[in-house]
């Protein structure tokens, strides 16, 4: 009686922590990113898409550049690594059931194109003959504009 009462118990301990196991079916992806260099990255912006459901997940490389997805669900899986001046990286993967992934990825240096265009009309131009102040442009009169008040002393007199 007493070997039947065990069974029974290890039968019932193991029906119940079954569920347990069910928690567990989830992928794990992880990696680092670094630049051409091999330098570490810290907040790189990665993003897993799920190309079958649309779901999106984002996370941060850490100060160490490395990023974890700790639970996706198994299934088609877009990831990209974008930070400003670098190049975006773009891999798919298909992730199986309670499946490991470590996934790195070396950025390389994007082109920085700033084009800083100033314009300055006749109009606004500082009359330094004269102590009067011109009228401050609004926007409905053109482009907006900073005006500076000066008034200009002759420096004859």
């Amino acid at each position: 009686m007493r070997r039947l009462t065990i069974a029974a118990s290890m039968l019932l301990c193991l029906y119940l922590s079954s569920p347990t196991f069910a928690q567990t079916t989830n992928a794990t992806v992880g990696g680092t990113v670094s630049d051409a260099s091999g330098a570490l990255i810290p907040g790189v912006e990665i993003t897993a898409t799920n190309t079958q459901t649309g779901i999106v997940n984002k996370t941060l490389t850490n100060e160490s550049g490395a990023y974890q997805f700790a639970s996706l669900q198994s299934g088609s899986y877009r990831f990209t690594a974008e930070l400003a001046g670098f190049q975006t990286r773009v891999s798919e993967t298909v992730l199986g059931v309670s499946q490991q992934v470590r996934l790195n990825f070396t950025l390389q240096v994007g082109s920085l194109a700033t084009e800083v265009n100033v314009t300055e009309t006749a109009d606004s131009v500082l009359a330094t003959t004269s102590s009067s102040v011109a009228p401050a442009r609004t926007a409905s009169s053109g482009p907006p504009v900073m005006t500076f008040s000066f008034l200009a002393k002759s420096p004859i007199g």
